[in-house]
């Protein structure tokens, strides 16, 4: 099993956060590729799972971001789109981590494929705090439990309606969502919104969440009328 991970960005410990999924893909018995920028054009041959950990988008919402744009900022072409989008429908597995909900805003399709993602001007975070993250009937289905973390919860990323959420988070607006699983065409996608840092993800309960998201890509939803039912 072939696993790529995109970790790298903006204002984040990528490196960190990437070493921590490196360790869990390996742990599901993936082989892996690590890479912090994405290439142009992107080679997914023979790549069975794509983790993508990391901020790259167009930071034009706000004049706070103009010093870091020549940097940072990052628009996804149409051909990495094609290729990202063709390569979980026609049976690749995709991972997405914390701020990858972020990502490439200005190519809606990838909002799309991934159930749900950050709207400008509609979602938000509270700032990074400790919080109680509630697990769901699918995901008490794949064996989650809940846990405490110190995180960002991301509000009003509006997960599709063909996503199974697996755990949620109430930090005074109401539950949100901060995992879920759903099918693409014939392949499969995991969005975990949490994981701003080690710290975050070296709690049991979170590795737990990522060990299960990535076994059920590895697996190919050999669990699915449950989560999904």
């Amino acid at each position: 099993m072939i696993t790529s991970i995109l970790s790298g960005g903006y204002a984040h410990p990528f490196a960190e956060t990437g070493g921590i999924l490196k360790e869990i893909a390996q742990d599901c018995g993936c082989l892996i590729d690590m890479y912090d920028s994405i290439a142009d054009p992107l080679d997914l041959s023979g790549v069975d799972v794509l983790i993508v950990n990391g901020l790259w988008w167009s930071m034009t919402q706000h004049e706070k971001y103009a010093p870091d744009r020549d940097a940072w900022a990052f628009e996804m072409t149409d051909q990495q789109m094609d290729e990202i989008e063709s390569f979980v429908h026609e049976g690749g597995a995709l991972y997405a981590v914390h701020t990858s909900v972020i990502c490439f805003d200005t190519q809606p399709r990838w909002k799309t494929l991934l159930g749900g993602g950050w709207t400008w001007g509609h979602s938000h975070h509270p700032p990074l705090g400790n919080v109680d993250v509630t697990i769901s009937a699918p995901g008490s289905h794949l064996g989650l439990e809940a846990f405490a973390v110190q995180d960002e919860v991301y509000h009003h990323l509006d997960p599709a309606s063909d996503a199974a959420v697996l755990a949620t988070s109430d930090t005074g607006e109401g539950p949100q969502p901060v995992a879920w699983v759903r099918r693409a065409g014939d392949g499969y996608v995991a969005v975990n919104t949490l994981g701003h840092d080690a710290r975050s993800m070296n709690v049991p309960g979170h590795r737990l969440l990522m060990e299960k998201q990535l076994y059920w890509l590895v697996e190919q939803d050999a669990n699915g009328e449950g989560v999904f039912s």
